[in-house]
């Protein structure tokens, strides 16, 4: 089976597909300092309650934003798999076309799920990902990585938020409100985040595709995907695996 690994700011994910099924997928915290050694062990632990073992892992693919984790990852996939990992760079890959000015600036991340939407829709698109930052990523009809615009993530802005105004009461959990005419501060502040989040991926949505030609389609992945697209005609669909599939594609077609 081969693993993908998509490594963000704030998890790290991994799944296992069998033939074009990823039949498992597993998310953990990021942490900076991590080492190979304790990567094996999270992993080796999720896959033994899956009853598999790193025997069954063929290959493993990284798409990664966080540059310091790379010796832990090689390490990680050396010690235990014995295979050295294949890091997928947005700049070098060769599954997508880049229009960016430089193309070495731009997130593997961000290519690989752009890759991945066009592949599913074959027309232009533009991929929601709300992710440690919300980024916005378009993709031409004929499957060219344009670029896009990159925002706050809605956690990130949150936590700033808190930090920053030492009165407001921090909150845990978030919900789609029935009002924005609120009349208590909890409520204030949820309906002010998420309706005003969504409005900025409304807007940022609408300007990104009234620059495109032809009009795309929008679609998102991410682990607030779901809560955002509910609110809004904007998003016409989540899809929550991008990064994986974008992954599997470029290894099936060897073109890391």
């Amino acid at each position: 089976m081969l693993m993908t690994m998509d490594v963000g700011n704030t998890n790290i994910k991994f799944g296992l597909w069998r033939g074009g099924t990823m039949a498992y997928n597993w998310r953990v915290s990021t942490r900076g300092d991590v080492s190979g050694d304790e990567l094996g062990l999270v992993v080796d632990g999720a896959l033994r309650l899956a009853g598999l073992s790193f025997g069954q892992v063929e290959d493993l693919i990284v798409a990664s934003v966080v540059p310091p984790l790379r010796p832990a990852l090689e390490r990680f996939s050396n010690r235990y798999m014995g295979r050295v990992p294949i890091f997928v760079e947005g700049w070098s890959q060769r599954a997508m076309r880049l229009e960016y000015t430089n193309p070495r600036e731009v997130g593997s991340d961000r290519v690989v799920a752009s890759l991945a939407a066009w592949r599913r829709l074959k027309r232009s698109v533009i991929v929601v990902d709300f992710g440690t930052a919300t980024t916005f990523d378009c993709v031409s009809d004929d499957g060219a990585y344009l670029g896009g615009a990159i925002a706050p993530g809605f956690r990130l802005s949150a936590d700033a938020l808190f930090r920053r105004a030492s009165m407001l009461p921090k909150m845990e959990s978030f919900h789609v409100p029935e009002r924005a005419l609120c009349k208590d501060t909890l409520a204030g502040l949820n309906a002010g985040l998420v309706l005003g989040y969504t409005a900025l991926v409304e807007g940022l949505a609408s300007r990104l595709a009234s620059e495109m030609d032809p009009e795309p389609v929008t679609v998102a992945t991410g682990g607030l995907a779901g809560l955002f697209a509910s609110q809004t005609a904007a998003i016409r669909e989540v899809l929550p695996d991008l990064t994986m599939e974008g992954l599997k594609i470029i290894y099936d077609e060897k073109k890391w």
